[in-house]
């Protein structure tokens, strides 16, 4: 995952990346998170899955967040 986003912000020159996650996958928002993304916002409801409905939750992480986690100085 480190090397995409070293890959998304230094040779694509990319301003952000944005995963989106539904709720229920917990170990998902857990590494995001771990990773230094942080949660933006929910989309309520916004998918039927058997027979239920789940969260969408999204997240970001700008260049200048992940120069200050990762890139040394």
């Amino acid at each position: 995952m480190r090397l995409m986003l070293d890959y998304g912000f230094s040779k694509l020159n990319l301003h952000r990346i944005e995963p989106r996650v539904y709720d229920h996958n917990e170990r998902g928002i857990y590494v995001y998170e771990k990773l230094g993304f942080k949660k933006e916002g929910v989309l309520r409801e916004y998918l039927f899955s058997h027979r239920r409905y789940y969260d969408l939750i999204i997240m970001s992480m700008l260049e200048n967040e992940y120069r200050k986690k990762y890139v040394t100085k």
